[in-house]
């Protein structure tokens, strides 16, 4: 629910609900593009800054982002993208259990089953997050997902739990 805001992990056309990160296609294309697609590659500041932001306005936008990017570098940008109900990074395909980005973005557009299968298989590859999974520690939950810069991530996971665990 924190991830995907409640969705399937499915955007209207039926595709996965995606968010493009400029900072690791920068990473993954070694910064080939900072100058001529500023817009695509660019460094971290913070979490949604204004670039993330223009790029993930909307589902249409993101993979319209995607789009431009892929047609860069296609691994690049599929790994540069988080994925479905779990927002999975694609650069984590092989936690996740697939040999190959582009078996493992196959399969977030097949069906929500996979989505689980791979958030299981990444949790299960992370002894860390699981440990806090099992604690119920927020933060460390937070940080081993998200990364440090998580905001507010531990809070809002926090609310979930405790309203799912009323019902």
């Amino acid at each position: 629910m924190v991830e995907s805001g409640g969705r399937s992990g499915f955007n209207e056309q039926n595709l996965p609900v995606i968010a493009f990160e400029g900072h690791v296609f920068r990473k993954y294309t070694n910064r080939f593009y900072d100058f001529t697609h500023p817009n695509l590659s660019y460094p971290y500041s913070k979490k949604a800054a204004k670039n993330w932001r223009r790029n993930n306005k909307n589902q249409a936008s993101s993979w319209q982002t995607l789009s431009d990017a892929f047609d860069l570098s296609s691994e690049a940008a599929l790994k540069s993208c988080s994925w479905g109900m779990f927002q999975i990074m694609g650069f984590n395909y092989k936690s996740t259990g697939y040999d190959d980005i582009y078996n493992f973005v196959k399969a977030m557009k097949e069906n929500a089953g996979n989505h689980l299968r791979s958030f299981l298989n990444f949790c299960s590859q992370n002894p860390a997050l699981l440990s806090a999974m099992q604690k119920k520690d927020f933060v460390s939950m937070a940080a081993n997902y998200n990364g440090m810069d998580y905001g507010d991530y531990d809070q809002r996971i926090k609310h979930v739990y405790e309203t799912l665990s009323k019902k």
